[in-house]
């Protein structure tokens, strides 16, 4: 009996002898070349990294909820997050230690996001079917072009100088097929048709010169690259039909001006004021493009959309034959819209309706860079994160205390 049980402990500590010599072994074949849970592929001496916060984003879109980008700008500090994003756009730095880091804007149609992503984070590549399940690292230059692309994101919010900041921890290229750039391309809250007709509107309160002008510019395959023309790559309007939204919204409150102060100076010209608001950003569909997120031209860039907007509509006015007095008056309001010269403009302002125009451009701007701050931000608070576009921090009262 003594030696039935000695032989059966002998047995058992063989069996586990064996087990423990051959584990490491399994557990590296049923684990080589694949995606380890952070999102990085094991035996890469090249990019092991360290990032307890970054999850599979491919295994994360089937288990877990993925976020708007309006919902992930909502989020309070130490919270994770995952999404599936277009990438606006892709800016490497190089922190004080001396590595790489890149400051990075994505969107989808509910707004942009900005964030960080630090050298510990995962890039991996997951563009082809073969790479969903087998995804490989994606290297500086892939990283670098990957604006105008999808990516999944997996990242955490972090309190940085009292306010939220969102870090990225795991970014990988998606399939563009299956994920198609256009789905994820944010456009005016405002239908379409309701702009269009807005817009139509302005131009038929006009007097006669100048609305035949303004239907000769408008009325023709100028109005589709209109309508579809973001206002600009950041800042304000940033979106589909933005352009339109901006100078609608704009318009509507410089003739609301107009007419006011009409009643204090009799020589305003309403219509001159008008027009002045509909064509100050004409040069803007020569200056921008979506492809399919807001991006700047060659010509937007060396030229800039003043001068170019100028140009065209000094073109537009002897095609249609526009009285040299209106030409003079619009294309003046053209160039100083900006209202001062190291904002852009050649020439500040003189007349009382380039003044409205500057005026309604500066206040359309700050009300879009109000809303856009602070319309997300954590409940209970009331002061925004800084704005460099509009260089300030937002307050709003009605947040307080809830």
């Amino acid at each position: 009996m003594i030696l039935i049980v000695n032989e059966k402990v002998l047995l058992c500590n063989i069996f586990a002898i064996l087990f423990l010599l051959f584990l490491p072994v399994l557990i590296f074949m049923s684990n080589r070349d694949m995606p380890t849970r952070y999102g990085f592929v094991r035996g890469s001496d090249k990019m092991k990294r360290s990032n307890p916060e970054g999850i599979d984003v491919m295994t994360t879109v089937i288990q877990t909820k993925l976020l708007k980008s309006s919902e992930a700008r909502a989020l309070q500090a130490g919270e994770t997050f995952k999404g599936i994003f277009v990438v606006n756009s892709i800016i490497r730095k190089t922190d004080k230690n001396g590595k790489n880091y890149w400051e990075i804007t994505v969107s989808d149609e509910t707004g942009q996001l900005n964030a960080k992503v630090w050298s510990d984070a995962g890039w991996l590549d997951r563009s082809t079917p073969e790479l969903e399940s087998r995804p490989s690292l994606l290297s500086e230059a892939q990283i670098m072009e990957i604006r105008g692309h999808v990516v999944g994101i997996t990242g955490k919010t972090v309190d940085f100088k009292g306010h939220v900041q969102h870090n990225f921890n795991g970014i990988s290229l998606l399939d563009q097929t299956k994920y198609p750039p256009s789905r994820f391309v944010a456009h005016s809250d405002i239908p379409l048709p309701v702009l269009k007709s807005r817009f139509d509107d302005l131009i038929d309160g006009c007097g006669e010169e100048i609305r035949d002008f303004l239907r000769f510019v408008f009325d023709s395959p100028r109005t589709h690259a209109f309508s579809d023309a973001p206002a600009a790559v950041t800042n304000h309007h940033a979106y589909a039909h933005g352009l339109l939204e901006h100078t609608v919204t704009l318009s509507e409150a410089a003739r609301v001006m107009a007419e006011h102060y009409k009643t204090v100076y009799p020589t305003l010209d309403i219509s001159i004021t008008v027009a002045g608001a509909l064509l100050h950003d004409l040069g803007k569909i020569m200056s921008y493009s979506m492809s399919p997120t807001p991006e700047m031209t060659l010509h937007g860039v060396v030229h800039d959309h003043i001068a170019l907007g100028y140009a065209e509509f000094v073109k537009l006015a002897e095609e249609s034959k526009l009285s040299p007095e209106a030409t003079a008056q619009i294309g003046h309001i053209i160039l100083s819209h900006h209202g001062q010269r190291e904002f852009g403009s050649p020439v500040v302002p003189l007349t009382l309706e380039a003044l409205i125009v500057a005026a309604a451009d500066a206040l359309d701007f700050l009300l879009f860079c109000w809303n856009d701050a602070t319309s997300d931000m954590p409940r209970g608070q009331a002061i925004s994160a800084f704005n460099y576009a509009a260089q300030r921090r937002f307050w709003r009262p009605d947040a307080e205390g809830k």
